[in-house]
This record gives structure tokens, sequence and C-alpha cells, in this order.
């Protein structure tokens, strides 16, 4: 028979189970009752019913999206088969209704007239600029540059003095040495040039801008002046002499279309450099272009002697 001492401490054992039990029972029930568990579980609640409002709305909002850009696009494959097939611009859909038309394939303006008039106001503009670019060519002296006698020759290269090279010397024809040449402001050395170009202009029909060491220079210069009597006779400018030397060269390359030297002029216009001289001179036609290209302003031009040979023997 148990004693009554393990009879008194089981008894306990049982009293501490139940009252555990009861305080346990009791304060979960106080726990889900009380105001900061209520609202805690509510505001979990809602947190997640807000997520799952949110998934929907934005699953919602992709499929709607997929459907326009699938009506969208069925629409447009419907417009360019209408297109292609009745050769005209149609308007459909949202773009009609934007702008306050209904899509009427008869009614509407064919393609191939639009891209004809495209192409005309196209053309009339490009028309319009080159003339407008024309305008602006300044010509020397009041002289128009003369457009099928100008020759062109190779880009001038860093450090190039512009006097004629071999392998630069070789004449390109232009149809417009300056044209398409954009100006800038005139500025006062600008002036300068031209009034002394201007005024070395009027100094006689012919001008041989020239420099004093350039071998094709005394060339030009020696068939012009030593074989030929021409009245007045030409001009020589020595650019590598003149205190403008530069800004002349330029202005001549901007109104004539050649930067080396020689440059021979005839009443503004220039007939070339010194192969170009003696390819005249030995076909015989320099005193028929001094006196074509000369005028009234050339009063006589011919060979100092008639016997002497088409070609020139010259050394530098």
């Amino acid at each position: 028979m148990p004693s009554s001492r393990r009879l008194k401490v089981t008894g306990l054992i049982a009293i501490l189970t139940v009252l555990i039990i009861v305080y346990v029972t009791n304060g979960a029930k106080s726990t889900y009752n009380s105001p900061f568990y209520t609202r805690t579980v509510e505001a979990m609640n809602n947190r997640q019913n807000t997520e799952a409002r949110q998934n929907v709305i934005a699953e919602e909002k992709q499929r709607l999206d997929r459907v326009e850009r699938l009506q969208k696009e069925h629409d447009g494959a419907i417009s360019a088969a209408a297109a292609a097939e009745t050769g005209s611009v149609i308007v459909g859909g949202d773009a009609a209704k934007a702008a306050g038309a209904e899509a009427e394939p008869e009614k509407q303006k064919p393609l191939a007239a639009d891209v004809k008039e495209a192409v005309g106001e196209a053309a009339g503009a490009v028309k319009d600029k080159v003339l407008a670019q024309a305008d602006k060519v300044k010509p020397v002296a009041g002289r128009k540059t003369m457009a099928d006698k100008v020759v062109q020759t190779k880009p001038a290269a860093d450090g190039d003095d512009g006097v004629a090279k071999v392998g630069n010397v070789a004449p390109k024809k232009v149809s417009n040495a300056v044209a398409g040449e954009k100006h800038g402001p005139e500025t006062e050395d600008d002036h300068k040039v031209e009034i002394e170009l201007n005024d070395i202009l009027k100094k006689g029909p012919i001008i041989i801008f020239s420099k004093s060491y350039c071998p094709f220079s005394k060339k030009a210069k020696h068939i012009l002046l030593d074989l030929y009597n021409i009245s007045p006779p030409p001009f020589v400018v020595e650019l590598d002499q003149h205190e403008l030397g530069s800004g002349l060269q330029t202005a001549l390359q901007k109104s004539t279309g050649r930067r080396t030297v020689p440059n021979v002029l005839i009443n503004g216009k220039s007939i070339g450099g010194g192969d170009d001289i003696e390819a005249l001179h030995n076909t015989d036609k320099l005193v028929e272009t001094v006196q074509s290209m000369g005028g009234k302003r050339v009063v006589s031009v011919a060979k100092k002697d008639a016997e002497a040979k088409t070609e020139v023997r010259f050394k530098a």
C-alpha cells in the first residue's frame, strides 16, 4: 500500500496539472479576445487580401494589354491588305476616330499621288537651295567665272604652298569652282584682298599670278612674255613677294577653283597654268584663245618668231 507521503505528492502533482491546464486555457482565450491580438490579426489579413487584389489587378491588366495589342495587329494587317488591294491609304481604328474621319477607301488619296507630290516638293526644295547658293557666289571684279575653262588641282595638303608640282597639276574640269561653298562674315583682311584683286585685274586684260621660284610659273611667263607680242603686255603678280599674296591666292581659289600657280587670267577668267599655256602654244591655239577671250581689251597678239618650233624647250 503506498505511503501517505507518496499519495500527497501524487495529489499535489495532479492539482498543479489541473491548475496549469486551466491557466493555459483561460490565458489563450484572454489573448484571443484582447484588442491588440485582434488588431494584429485583422491587419495581417488585410495585408494578405491587399496583395492578393493587387496580383489579380496586375494579371488582369496584362491580359487586357495583350488583347489590345493583338487587336491592333489584327486591324493593321487588315488595313495593309486593303491598301495593297486598292492602292490607296486607309485610315482605320483609333487613328480614324482621332482624325474625325471614317475609313472609307474610296475617299482616300491614292498612295501613288502622295509619293509623286512628296517627290515634287523635295525636288523644288533642292532647286531653291541650289539657286540660293548660286546667288551667294561673288565674282571677282564683277566678272563671272568661266565654267568650261576652269581647271581644278588636287586639294591643298598640309604644308602645300600652292606652287604647281609634279602630281598636282593634272587639270580637272569642274562646273563651278565655288558652288555650294559657305561664306562667313567678311573680315577687314578679306575686304583688303578683294580691293587689291580688283585693282590688279584692272592693270590689263591678261594677268599672270606667279611665284618667283616656281618653274611652272617661269614657263608660263617665258611663253607669254618672250615668245609672243601681246599688247597690252601681260601683267605679272609675284604672290611670294606681295604683302597680300596668301590672301590673293585664297581668293583666286574661291573665284577660279585653282590654287596652284601659275594662274593665268584673261578678263578675270582662268585659262590654267604652265602646262595649259604650253599646250595652247604647241597646238597654235594661244593667239586664238587670247583674242577670243580678251575681246576689245587686247589690241594685238602674235608670235615673235613665225618659224619658232611648236614645242617649248624650257628649263627652270
